[in-house]
């Protein structure tokens, strides 16, 4: 039958307040967008104070309304340090007769109405939660399965199992695929990996004790998200490196290119080559940085996932089998830090080529140059070679009759050309000069 008596949907949501570079107007962005989730009429109070968990409206928790009166719920919001958190909970309206495992779409559907679409989230955490009927002999995971088929039409069911408080619980985890590309990245909202815990109590007293656990819950799941959308921030940070080292390989090979066929060029084009390259360099340092930030995300949030996992389990008591929650933790050790430490290792490697590539472009720039000024040098002095020629010989040049008596007609009639034509001949012969002696 897989029937259960006040099943009740909870969904954790995370968006961040502020993070790294956030001006005071986008944090105040953030912050609309968080308030537009709850009621008009809400009171917010969010002290600017550095905090690890801090209640935010008052009252606490906030009532919802319903169109549909079988249907109740209710709103909690609070703050951990630089990220909003909230929880917006639903229930079937009746805690004495069973209810079907399809009642949970209807409660997940109507979360999803109230929840702002424009609203940026970082991770999200469904809870689904229930007790069995007296003498019920369903299996629990067969109930679990049909709950979590409620919720999403996906053949996937491969959970982590355990026992919380008497009853058995179950975790499914879905990732989605941190190999997608800056254009095809998607609000976490709306994203196809998915997070869910299902709790199948064996007893009302088990479930009323279970809610006692929900501002555990409330941390835990925001460590997890964070950590999880430290990697995925990680992999698009990796793609933007790669996309401007291959940009600058791209500017390198135009020099190098030219080069080869023994081709200068223009002074201007290589200063705006050598330009573009290092605009480009300065995103590939502050990216670099960014990466490392990512990893100190995830090490400061996995050591604050553990440690709320350990009081969880020294709350429960030693009669229940959480273990399964530190498979995430072992994936955080053994995959998400290791992968970015290797990848900031060959970004750095990366870093040092792209700065040789600048420094021999900006060598050959200024060997360039050089030889461009000691051409203009030479220039210099063949042209005030002849210049010089022509001044001093233009006026004895009028009396060329008496020297060049074959040429008097020419030197007579046109006596300028005559001291032009010696002056190129002077600055001929000082070019030549002046080859021969470097040579």
């Amino acid at each position: 039958m897989s029937d259960l008596i006040y099943p009740t949907v909870d969904l954790f949501l995370y968006t961040l307040k502020s993070s790294l570079n956030t001006t005071d107007a986008e944090t105040e962005k953030n912050k609309a967008a968080f308030l537009a989730q709850l009621p008009s009429d809400t009171q917010f109070n969010d002290f600017d104070i550095e905090t690890e968990y801090l209640e935010i409206t008052h009252p606490t928790q906030i009532n919802f309304t319903s169109h549909n009166k079988t249907l109740e719920g209710y709103y909690y919001a609070v703050r951990l340090n630089d990220t909003y958190g909230l929880q917006i909970d639903c229930s079937i309206n009746n805690q004495t007769e069973s209810q079907p495992a399809k009642s949970f779409a209807i409660l997940k559907t109507e979360i999803e109405q109230k929840l702002n679409k424009e609203l940026v989230t970082i991770g999200k955490t469904w809870l689904l939660s229930g007790w069995l009927p007296e003498k019920s002999s369903d299996n629990h995971e067969d109930i679990a399965k049909n709950c979590y088929y409620a919720l999403f039409q996906d053949t996937y069911w491969q959970p982590e199992q355990g026992t919380f408080l008497d009853g058995k619980v179950f975790e499914i985890w879905r990732s989605e695929n941190t190999n997608y590309s800056l254009e095809k990245a998607t609000n976490a909202l709306n994203s196809h990996g998915h997070h869910v815990i299902i709790a199948i109590y064996t007893n009302r007293e088990s479930a009323e004790q279970a809610a006692e656990f929900y501002k555990d819950w409330m941390g835990l799941f925001c460590y997890r998200s964070k950590i999880s959308w430290a990697y995925r921030q990680s992999r698009l940070i990796k793609e933007s490196l790669l996309n401007h080292y291959k940009q600058i390989e791209a500017n390198r090979k135009i020099t190098n290119q030219s080069n080869s066929q023994q081709k200068k060029q223009n002074i201007t084009t290589s200063r705006q080559i050598l330009n573009n390259i290092d605009n480009i360099l300065q995103q590939y340092t502050i990216d670099l940085l960014n990466l490392s930030f990512q990893k100190q995300i995830i090490e400061i949030n996995l050591s604050n996932y553990q440690l709320r996992l350990a009081l969880i389990k020294e709350k429960a008591g030693q009669n229940n089998q959480l273990d399964f929650l530190e498979k995430f933790s072992g994936l955080a050790n053994k995959k998400y830090i290791p992968q970015i430490t290797k990848d900031i290792e060959n970004m750095q490697l990366g870093l040092q080529l792209l700065e040789d590539t600048i420094n021999a472009t900006r060598s050959r720039i200024e060997v360039e140059k050089a030889e461009r000024e000691h051409n203009f040098q030479e220039l210099v002095a063949v042209v005030g070679a002849g210049i010089a020629t022509v001044s001093l010989i233009k006026e004895p040049v009028k009396d060329c009759k008496e020297i060049f008596k074959q040429v008097q007609p020419f030197c007579k009639e046109h006596p300028f050309s005559f001291s032009l034509i010696v002056g190129i001949i002077v600055s001929f012969m000082v070019w030549w000069l002046r080859k021969r002696w470097r040579s």
